[in-house]
């Protein structure tokens, strides 16, 4: 059978869908073909809804499987619509029609609800895609497939709103085996095109499942609905799981000789040093391989061993990303459940950068039921620890986790914004007033100035009396004052971090995009060619400052 994905993601930020990538991986195993639509404005020219409908009927497509985020569903729907419509009109049957991905995940009964969809896709759906394609192929329309919620019969009823006795809710299957599943369909994405865009990074994952509950991730769902469904505890459904290294080494092999120009590669695991063995058996391959292509992981504040953080070192890792979300205790615990101290943070940010590692960390901003007090203790948190990096993003609810239960009770999510909006770092869904609103765009746009302007509590800092005045002058703007101004960030940044450059005052600066924080050791390291060309290994005052003596000697001779 023929199968086109399509990925709608506009407006957001380009990147590869690992779960696309795995299905495909695994129908082509299978003697499938497939092919994908991506909507994604950075991919020029991005299809039209006819150029859907013609790649459908042109190419022959047996089924057609979406894969949503929450902020993208609204515009797949329309384009099902439209395709629907279009099949009407010109009186021909369209294939089975399938929804998959982060949204039907969390709420599937609403996406059924919705009436345009033949089959949702619950959970991780290797398997269990395998099958319903198998069985539509055979000329069946089946309603009992693992994962899927499907209409009685296998037949949508397309005269009437559908009501939830019009369907079956199956139960999700067992985890697909990371052991047995084939390596992921790179060439499924236009995945050279994507790496020269995004500068040379590179994706992959080495594990799946993540021990934490955080509300506003949709782990913790996922988790209890193979519980339920499944009728076993946790530790026996096998959700965490570990590519063993000697394979990712060969997906990595594989990958090298496809795509030559790959600088850094990320390892998007959600946790990659929750299994002290399983990281220490893939740095120590990495090692050994010879491959030079430094990486960057995931980690969390109480799960890095100082061992691990040798291992990463030496194994070329060069960035660890730290999920810190808020500075303030009391909303990590009551608003976020991330059970972790300020210790903890500052004191993994430190063993860190002891071993050679460029610390990068996660903040929101906007979360409910946090306090003016509260978001500035965020601005507190990044200039004690002096993190390497960190990365601004508004708190965005994801229908059916734990955060959006608590955002709805508290009466702070704005409905018009969250079906508007299609990204997490521009513009917030959640309503805090008028006055708050703006202090948290301003926040969100000037991080590092708030930072910068902290940064001499916590130690010599020449660089905050600099940056304070100006993080006054912000605050004191009224919202049309804001909206003039806001378009200057980027360019007010550049002079602010040219003078503080010039006078050697440790800052923070607004690079690589709008809501990313960099240390000046950092990235004047990388513009000077010291060290590799996306972060920098560790801090270094010391060569910097040879490297001008150097060039000042060559001058004068």
């Amino acid at each position: 059978m023929k199968v086109l994905f399509v990925y709608p993601n506009l407006y957001t930020q380009m990147g590869f869908n690992h779960g696309l990538a795995s299905l495909s991986a695994c129908l082509q195993r299978d003697g499938h073909e497939t092919r994908l639509v991506n909507l994604n404005e950075n991919l020029p020219p991005v299809p039209t809804d006819e150029d859907v409908w013609n790649t459908i009927r042109d190419w022959g497509a047996g089924m057609v499987a979406f894969s949503c985020l929450t902020q993208q569903y609204a515009a797949a729907v329309a384009l099902v619509e439209y395709l629907r419509e279009r099949a009407a009109s010109e009186g021909v049957a369209l294939p089975p029609i399938v929804v998959g991905g982060v949204h039907p995940t969390m709420v599937p009964v609403e996406v059924m609800a919705d009436g345009v969809w033949d089959h949702v896709g619950v959970g991780e759906c290797e398997d269990a895609l395998c099958e319903l394609v198998r069985r539509v192929e055979a000329g069946e329309a089946p309603d009992d497939v693992s994962n899927f919620l499907s209409w009685k019969g296998g037949v949508r009823p397309s005269d009437r709103e559908p009501v939830p006795d019009d369907w079956v809710h199956n139960r999700v299957g067992e985890f697909p085996d990371l052991e047995t599943l084939p390596v992921p369909d790179y060439g499924l994405f236009d995945t050279a095109r994507i790496t020269e865009q995004k500068h040379g990074w590179f994706g992959l994952m080495t594990s799946r499942g993540c021990p934490y509950r955080c509300t506003y991730c949709l782990n913790h769902k996922v988790i209890d609905r193979y519980r339920a469904e499944l009728g076993r505890p946790v530790p026996k459904l096998n959700f965490f799981r570990y590519r063993p290294a000697h394979k990712a080494i060969e997906e990595i092999r594989h990958v090298l000789e496809r795509y030559p120009d790959i600088g850094t590669f990320i390892l998007d695991d959600d946790l990659f040093t929750l299994n002290k063995e399983h990281a220490l058996e893939f740095s120590r391959a990495y090692r050994e391989s010879g491959i030079e292509v430094p990486f960057v992981v995931n980690s969390h504040v109480k799960q890095l061993d100082p061992e691990v953080a040798e291992a990463l070192a030496a194994a070329n890792c060069r960035i660890l990303k730290l999920g810190i979300e808020s500075g303030s205790p009391r909303v990590r615990k009551e608003v976020l459940k991330r059970n972790m101290s300020q210790e903890d943070i500052l004191g993994t940010v430190r063993i860190a950068e002891e071993h050679g590692l460029h610390t990068s960390g996660f903040v929101m901003v906007g979360l409910p039921y946090e306090t003016r007090a509260e978001r500035l203790e965020t601005v507190d948190l990044l200039a004690r620890s002096r993190i390497g990096r960190f990365r601004t993003s508004l708190f965005f609810p994801f229908p059916g986790t734990e955060s959006h239960r608590l955002a709805i009770e508290g009466g702070f999510v704005d409905a018009d914004k969250v079906g508007s909006l299609t990204d997490f770092t521009s513009s917030s869904s959640l309503d805090f007033g008028e006055e708050e609103n703006l202090f948290i765009e301003k926040l969100a746009a000037c991080m590092p100035w708030f930072v910068n302007a902290a940064l001499d509590r916590h130690g010599e800092a020449p660089a905050s009396a600099r940056y304070r005045d100006v993080v006054a002058e912000v605050e004191a703007l009224d919202r049309a004052g804001w909206e003039a101004f806001e378009p200057r960030v980027r360019e007010l940044d550049a002079e602010l971090s040219a003078a503080a450059t010039a006078a050697e005052e440790l800052h923070y600066s607004i690079r690589y995009n709008a809501f990313m924080g960099v240390r000046s050791d950092f990235f004047l390291a990388e513009e000077a060619g010291i060290e590799w060309s996306t972060a920098a290994a560790k801090p270094v005052p010391e060569r910097l400052r040879a490297l001008a003596l150097a060039a000042a000697a060559a001058e004068v001779c």
